[in-house]
């Protein structure tokens, strides 16, 4: 028996309606079935997948592999690949309901040579009350062939990737996402498949996109391979904020600008603003936020001799007194030469390192270059990685006189993450204490900079006090 060109691999966490409809719609494919194996990786189901994927027996076509307590969605990933006998493993999610051509499409995408592929994934996110309100309730999901002809005259399930993607970028790599993905074999082996250390699932399919790229395989989309998202419930806050946390792995493991920008300002709007942070970067001078004068503040150096822990320094270390000792990280998004310590090329809006893990953060006259929504995201990163934070102003050889402008266009683009609403952003400077150092020294000066305790309120709490009315005065 000949082996499959492509693997397709379904890790399945109870949601055995749901992927009933996934298979059945896989028994529907235009390609020919000897061309393809499917393998359902049961990640600790309390349902009873086995019985699912048993109703679909097909010899050894269709195979189930179980993990006795769930794992994630990478691992159960992992654990497919492993046993997959075809050169391309397509992913898939339980609850994708996939097209005829689906696997021819994702075949053909391989044709100029080999790439990974995002397919084209219609409602996303949609939760059945969701979609009853939006699409109503006569969708029959168990008919792949009713519901993909309707799709294609429902302009709402348009996916916006098709427009997003049609210009390739570089960090196209951050929308290998595996509900809908093809990847050579031998590049996942390559590579080594999923990292297993993300919680539950979320990012780590990003992850698994970056490494690729970097061992030279390129994300593209391919519109032709059209899967369909059937609804479930989902908490979308805990969603959120657990990618959010998912991401520190990402920052941490792979501290580029790319990278920052991916896990700051979100995979869409990242795309066009790469290439805005690397420009500044590239016309970044160093004399603009370096330490040339940091040894004119007494207090504050001696409290980096005297830190009991890692100090990290935000900005340029030229100038860096001889006697002082060296910051153990760097974080400047420009070029800089060898030296002691660890270098971030980053602009410090995500920094590796746990909350509190340095003593000690000072950030140069390198913050001019930034407007002030980007300077206090700045600051509260460091308020998250540092005990204490300084902010310097004065300290570098030719501070700029305000913030570069063509950055400050690009974020204000750009710098509007969809999860906002979720994780709040400090944005203003009113949201911290600057307390300074060495009150009453002229030149050089450190400000103590402190978080502001800043709860949000809803809208519907802002009321008018009962009895009275909001008129003119």
């Amino acid at each position: 028996m000949a082996e499959p060109e492509i693997t397709v691999v379904i890790p399945a966490h109870n949601r055995t309606r749901a992927l009933q409809h996934c298979l059945a719609s896989l028994a529907r494919q235009t390609l020919d079935p000897g061309a393809f194996e499917i393998i359902v990786v049961d990640d600790g189901s309390d349902e009873p997948v086995g019985e699912t994927v048993a109703q679909f027996a097909d010899g050894d076509r269709i195979r189930l592999l179980r993990h006795e307590r769930a794992r994630g969605a990478g691992a159960a990933r992992n654990t497919g690949a492993a046993a997959a006998r075809g050169g391309l493993l397509v992913l898939l999610d339980a609850d994708c309901l996939c097209h005829p051509d689906l696997l021819r499409a994702h075949l053909d995408a391989q044709a100029g040579g080999p790439v990974a592929v995002c397919g084209y994934g219609a409602g996303r996110e949609l939760t059945p009350a969701a979609w009853r309100l939006k699409l109503g309730a006569d969708w029959d999901f168990s008919d792949p062939d009713a519901v993909f002809a309707r799709l294609a005259r429902t302009p709402s399930l348009h996916d916006p990737l098709t427009e997003l993607l049609a210009r390739p970028r570089p960090a196209d790599w951050a929308f290998f996402w595996t509900l809908n993905a093809a990847v050579p074999k031998s590049f996942f082996d390559l590579v080594g498949g999923f990292d297993t250390r993300f919680e539950v699932k979320g990012i780590e399919d990003i992850e698994l996109g970056y490494r690729l790229a970097r061992a030279g395989l390129p994300t593209v989309f391919a519109p032709a391979a059209i899967t369909l998202h059937q609804p479930h419930g989902r908490d979308r806050n805990r969603e959120v904020v657990r990618d959010r946390r998912n991401e520190h792995i990402l920052v941490r493991e792979y501290p580029s600008l790319d990278v920052e920008a991916v896990c700051s300002y979100d995979i869409a709007h990242s795309r066009d603003l790469i290439p805005a942070l690397e420009r500044f970067s590239d016309r970044l001078d160093a004399a603009t936020a370096d330490c040339g004068r940091l040894a004119a503040l007494d207090r504050l150096t001696r409290r980096i001799t005297d830190a009991d822990g890692a100090v990290l320094l935000v900005g340029a270390p030229q100038g860096w007194p001889a006697g002082l000792p060296a910051p153990d990280t760097v974080c400047y998004p420009a070029d800089l030469p060898d030296g002691p310590g660890r270098r971030l090329r980053l602009l410090g809006t995500r920094l590796p390192g746990a909350g509190k893990h340095y003593a000690l953060g000072v950030i140069t006259d390198y913050w001019r270059h930034f407007p002030d929504g980007t300077f206090s995201r700045v600051l509260a990163e460091m308020d998250r990685v540092c005990r204490e934070v300084f902010v310097l102003s004065g300290v570098s050889t030719a501070p700029v006189p305000a913030p570069d402008p063509e950055l400050s266009e690009a974020l204000a683009a750009y710098d509007r993450p969809y999860w906002e609403s979720t994780t709040p952003l400090r944005r203003e400077l009113h949201q911290f204490d600057l307390t300074e150092d060495e009150p009453g020294t002229s030149g050089p000066a450190a400000f103590r900079c402190t978080p502001i305790p800043w709860p949000m309120t809803e809208l519907t709490d802002v009321g008018v006090p009962a009895g009275e009315e909001l008129v003119p005065r």
